[in-house]
């Protein structure tokens, strides 16, 4: 539960993004100086805001966009807390799912306080970028410890599995997804520098001026999709896998399509907000799969120690 939810705020964190709702609460942790964000400009305070900020920029909509953003993170920060806690309890002994747990709490609180560097320094984009990558991080940590807890729990369930000594494609492959997130946020952050010098042209001549870190971008995410095709089709025709690595990888090819028909639609159609939001969102999914892929693969590793039932004692 505490994965999809942590994906459903990714989801809306893009959607903050692209709704221009991210300073839509110009402070933190309050939002105009007020725990419950304001609905009309006669309510705000000038002298509980930063120094210079203009309040005639207050818009209802995006400030509640931003709160809720905030309202979500916070109530997911306390499942993580409590994941940790579980783990404490039930999983003492085993490090593989304790470690990651305690992990993830230490991170979601370090990414609570990194929220509030966003805001103050105005959404650099360096500091969104980083925020992005500490999310990533934290579902791939969040990954890991429930795929520990569920080899604990269900130590039959890769027992029929063969596969063969390719959990290293993997890591490259997921390594080179979130690179290729990386420039993603490097793009949209040339794009909203245009939109700021250039304010006059339309998104197609924003475009033409990004277009050299835009077919980087490009050239990139098509090589990323085909070698996940090839290293999904090579895994499902030497091994015996597992339903669970089967549907991953059924599911990542899948996605590795949809992101490159997602990819031309943007550049086509003019970068539509919401394509943009699913756009990332579909890359986090993608990377969520391929850590399930690259722990069962690393777990069946003729040098990795086996799950028995004697474990779980």
């Amino acid at each position: 539960m505490t994965t999809f939810a942590t994906y459903f705020l990714i989801f809306l964190g893009g959607l903050v993004r692209v709704s221009g709702a991210g300073l839509g609460c110009p402070d933190w942790p309050r939002c105009y100086g007020l725990w419950i964000p304001p609905t009309d400009i006669s309510q705000i305070d000038p002298a509980k805001l930063p120094v210079g900020f203009d309040v005639s920029s207050f818009n209802p909509v995006l400030t509640w966009i931003e709160y809720i953003n905030r309202l979500v993170g916070v109530v997911i920060g306390f499942l993580i807390l409590g994941m940790a806690m579980l783990a404490l309890k039930n999983f003492r002994k085993h490090p593989k799912v304790l470690v990651p747990s305690l992990a993830a709490a230490v991170l979601v609180a370090f990414q609570g306080w990194f929220g509030s560097i966003v805001v103050k320094y105005q959404l650099k984009p360096i500091a969104v970028t980083v925020h992005l990558l500490i999310a990533l991080v934290i579902i791939s940590i969040l990954i890991y410890a429930a795929l520990q807890a569920y080899f604990l729990e269900q130590p039959e369930s890769e027992q029929k599995a063969v596969y063969p000594k390719k959990s290293h494609w993997i890591l490259g492959l997921w390594v080179a997804t979130i690179l290729q997130v990386v420039m993603g946020t490097v793009v949209r952050a040339v794009l909203e520098g245009l939109r700021e010098t250039m304010p006059l042209a339309t998104e197609f001549e924003w475009m033409e001026s990004a277009r050299a870190v835009g077919i980087l971008h490009g050239v990139f995410g098509v090589g990323v999709a085909a070698s996940a095709g090839f290293i999904c089709y090579r895994l499902l025709k030497e091994s015996v896998p597992s339903p669970l690595v089967r549907r991953s990888l059924l599911a990542m090819m899948a996605l590795m399509l949809s992101q490159v028909l997602l990819g031309h639609a943007l550049v086509f159609i003019g970068m539509p907000a919401l394509l943009q939001v699913f756009h990332q969102w579909v890359a986090s999914l993608q990377i969520g799969l391929l850590l399930i892929v690259y722990s069962v693969l690393k777990q069946a590793a003729p040098n990795a120690q086996p799950y028995l039932k004697s474990q779980t004692a």
